[in-house]
Parts: structure tokens; sequence; C-alpha cells
């Protein structure tokens, strides 16, 4: 089988997380011969995936629907490479790709909706019709499903939900379920958030959040982490500057390697107001963290039954103070259950899981 991926961009990120856990494990694979397109930039993902031997494309162009110019090059690179499958992912890549693919009479065209879509009248016309050119449709959660069918864009019967995986082989010393995880009595207390800094990630209402909580218990140790990096940093590290919370909130910017961060954690946060899924979700709860999540969108189904967070409405911050006051007034052995529950329940993101179902997909 000759694979294309078509990608937007290949830096840093939750759908980029995604193929550096993923793709690797479908190149190692004999009867697949598999190539990566970006048709923006690339970055950390793609000199990863570069690294291990994979094919990597890396255009540089502009991305912004409509690129006709963009539009013709990736068929005319389609139509010469002649690939069995083409599985795009994200909307500029969707739009692109799949239209590109089927003016090249590519056999098997693969869409992917990797958030909770925001189109407008006129957006949805356009997917609608971009969607129809696909065989089929991946949603990356039930979430994301329902918002594509009552946008009317898609067909239910099209959409496929996949949820994202998670590669656990980083972590430096595997928590076993049930296990402790060991605290000095002057240990601080460590609520962990891994993302993109962006503004839908609503980081601003967490350091709120943080420093009333802080206010709140003047005799607890508590710290705050945030682990990623993007446009919205400096503006943060000015916020937490300005709210006298320097030495207990720390931006650590983009980590390669987030498991030792998870481990000395004790609670996981995301407070995003919208949110499809989410692989560091998925990955704090593979570490055995339980977790504070947004009730908005499909984070929540990542939980599952597994009794393993607090929901919170994003919008609110007394909502997420509320449910760090309640993880912090929890006995460590509440919590440990909590995170042996997660740890239980992420085992259905394992990359095995997905590759199956993925290879479904592909060769339907």
């Amino acid at each position: 089988m000759r694979l294309v991926r078509i990608i937007s961009e290949l830096d840093f990120g939750g759908v980029e997380q995604v193929l550096a856990n993923s793709v690797p494990n479908l190149f190692k694979r004999s009867d697949i011969e598999l190539s990566i397109l970006v048709l923006g930039k690339g970055g950390r993902i793609s000199n990863y995936l570069i690294e291990h031997g994979i094919s990597v494309y890396i255009w540089n162009r502009g991305v912004k629907i409509p690129n006709f110019s963009l539009l013709i090059q990736l068929q005319n690179f389609l139509r010469k490479y002649n690939p069995d499958v083409v599985h795009c992912q994200g909307s500029e890549a969707n739009f692109h790709g799949i239209l590109a693919a089927k003016f090249a009479g590519v056999p098997r065209i693969i869409g992917e909706e990797i958030g909770i879509p925001n189109h407008h009248s006129f957006w949805k016309w356009i997917f609608r019709y971009v969607y129809k050119q696909a065989n089929q449709v991946i949603a990356i959660s039930e979430a994301v499903k329902q918002e594509i069918v009552r946008l009317g864009e898609v067909s239910a019967e099209k959409v496929r939900v996949l949820y994202n995986p998670v590669n656990s082989r980083q972590l430096t010393v595997p928590i076993a379920i049930g296990s402790s995880r060991q605290r000095s009595e002057n240990a601080s207390f460590v609520f962990v958030t891994t993302c993109r800094l962006v503004p839908i990630k609503n980081l601003e209402r967490l350091i709120q959040a943080f420093g009333g909580l802080v206010k709140a218990n003047p005799d607890r140790k508590l710290r705050l982490r945030i682990i990623g990096d993007g446009p919205e940093r400096e503006h943060l590290e000015f916020r937490v500057s300005n709210s006298q919370l320097g030495n207990q909130v720390e931006i650590l910017g983009f980590q390669s390697n987030i498991w030792p961060f998870l481990e000395e954690s004790d609670v996981f946060v995301l407070p995003s107001l919208r949110e499809g899924s989410s692989v560091s979700l998925a990955e704090a709860m593979t570490a055995g963290l339980p977790s504070i999540v947004t009730q908005v969108g499909g984070a929540s189904e990542i939980l599952g039954d597994s009794n393993s967070g607090i929901l919170i409405d994003p919008l609110d911050i007394s909502s997420i103070q509320w449910a760090m006051q309640q993880m912090i007034e929890f006995s460590p052995e509440e919590r440990e259950a909590m995170g042996a529950r997660a740890k239980i329940e992420a085992q259905r993101f394992s990359v095995e899981n997905y590759i199956r179902e993925l290879l479904r997909i592909y060769e339907k």
C-alpha cells in the first residue's frame, strides 16, 4: 500500500504528536510505503520523523483556504506519486488534499476532522462538498462527529470515530497501578498542564483560578506548571509576573519528553474553551494522574467511565478553582485511586489499537 499523509504543519502540538506517536509504527510495516507531505512549515516533529528515516516533504506554502496554486501543485504531486491511500488531517489539509486527491484519481481518500469546527454558513457548504469527495471521514471524538454531522457537512454513516493514540514508551519510571507517588512532607502540591499556548486553551483563567487557590490556602505549598509554547507565551509570562505568583507558576516551554514532568505532578488540568479530544489528557491518564477537565467538547470522552477526573465549566474561574480545591482536599489515597483508574482507562489509547483501527479504514 502506497500511503501519503497530508498535514498543514509539523512542528509541535496535539495533531503533530499523533503523527509522532503513530507514524513510526506504520513505517516499520513491510506492506506500507509511507510519505508525509507538510503543506506549510516543518519543525520539531518533522525533524524527529526524518531522523527515523521517514520520507517527509516540507513545502512551506501558504495553506490559507483556498490556495489554488497549491491545489494544482498537490494534484500534480499525487498523480506522479500514484498513492493507493491519501489521509489528510485538519481543515487546510482536508480542503487542499481531498480535492487534489480526487482530481488525481486516488482510489481511497480519507479526511480527518481534528477539532470542533466553527464554520459559518459559507464554509459549511464548502466542506460539505469537500467531504463528499472523501471515502471516509475520521472524527477524533464522538463530540466532533456529532458537530460535523449537525452542521450538515457529512453524513453520520461516513464518519468513523478514532481516538488519538498515546505512546507511553517514554515513561522514565513506569508507574504501577496502585503504587504510591512518593512525596516528602515538605513537597509542593503540583498542578500541571501541557498544551500549545494559544487563547483557546484558556490558560489565563487557569492562572487566575490558581491565584485564588493560593490566597485561599496560605499554608499550602502549591505550584502550577505550564508546559508548552506558542504565541500566548509572552502574554502569559507577563500576567504571571504581575500576579505575584512568579515563585509558584512556571511556564516551562516546549519539552520533547513530558513524562518526567507528569511523574512529578499530582493533578493534570485541561481548561480548554474548545477541545475535540486531548492527547495531553490521555498522556496524563497513562501516567496515572487524576485530572480536572473541561466539560466542553470531547475531552470528557477520554475519561470514559473511569471516575478519574472532575469536570469544570471553563468560562467560570470559580468552577476551576473549586475543582482544584477539591483535589488538594482529597486524601493521597483517594487521588491515588483516581490515578489508578485513569491508567486503566488510558489503555484504550494504545498505539497498537490505533494502528489496527486505522488500517481497517485504509483497507476498506
